[in-house]
């Protein structure tokens, strides 16, 4: 009886930490009055992180680009090309 007990707190242990509960990175809000993309960049995806805002877009040709902002100024920290094999 003991040991089903303690494998029961062991799983729901588990389930709490791989749902993020406990753990998780304390994200800062996005207080920037704009954040500014390339003419012609169409957003794909949205996510964020403890870095900063992450943007993918896609330019005109169908390149991607994985764009961080600061959260605070909207400023662009950095952009990495996407290459698909």
């Amino acid at each position: 009886m003991v040991v089903l007990i303690g494998g029961m707190l062991v799983v729901v242990a588990a389930m709490v930490v791989k749902l993020g509960t406990v753990g998780a990175p304390e994200l800062t809000p996005v207080t920037a009055e704009q954040i500014a993309l390339p003419e012609g960049a169409e957003v794909v995806a949205v996510g964020q992180g403890a870095g900063g805002v992450m943007i993918l877009t896609r330019d005109a040709a169908g390149g991607e680009t994985l764009r961080v902002f600061d959260p605070a100024s909207g400023e662009q920290r950095s952009a990495t090309a996407i290459l698909r094999e």
